[in-house]
């Protein structure tokens, strides 16, 4: 009897397991908010991608900056001779820094900067979803569309 008794708690404990994993997905699914945050940073990750080999990239402001961050690399460090394509560098030094890493990262060449920043992006997207979610205070009443509007206002920027 005892045997019995203990398989068929076994069995029971396995279908609830079974009945638990199976049910994740679509309890997953139902909640709009999730959902959207994962669907945002995949078709946003489409969209970059899609920019990034697509449409043209205007040099101007990178051509400044790496000149900028080549004068800084190559010794000068007063801020009157720093000097790119549209003029003198008016960023702080924490430009010069983070900019000569990018340089170094992508050997100062536009295609390789794109995708550098393309990830980026998708990253603090997926930071800040984190958070939105995490944070039922936020889209309590408007459920998805607060993260609709964030995809929108970040592309429109970006294009």
């Amino acid at each position: 009897m005892a045997v019995k008794n203990s398989t068929s708690a076994h069995a029971k404990r396995s279908r609830k397991k079974a009945a638990a994993s199976s049910s994740l997905i679509p309890k997953f699914m139902k909640n709009p908010k999730t959902t959207m945050a994962l669907a945002l940073p995949i078709i946003d990750s489409l969209l970059v991608s899609f920019i990034i080999a697509y449409v043209p990239y205007t040099k101007i402001d990178w051509d400044a900056h790496m000149s900028q961050v080549s004068g800084f690399l190559g010794g000068e460090r007063d801020y009157k001779n720093l000097k790119g394509d549209t003029g003198p560098l008016v960023y702080p030094a924490g430009f010069l820094y983070v900019y000569s890493a990018i340089q170094y990262v992508t050997g100062g060449q536009v295609f390789p900067a794109q995708i550098l920043f393309g990830i980026l992006y998708i990253i603090n997207l997926g930071i800040v979803l984190l958070i939105y979610v995490k944070t039922d205070v936020v889209l309590k009443q408007h459920q998805g569309r607060r993260l609709q509007q964030l995809l929108l206002k970040r592309q429109i920027v970006m294009v």
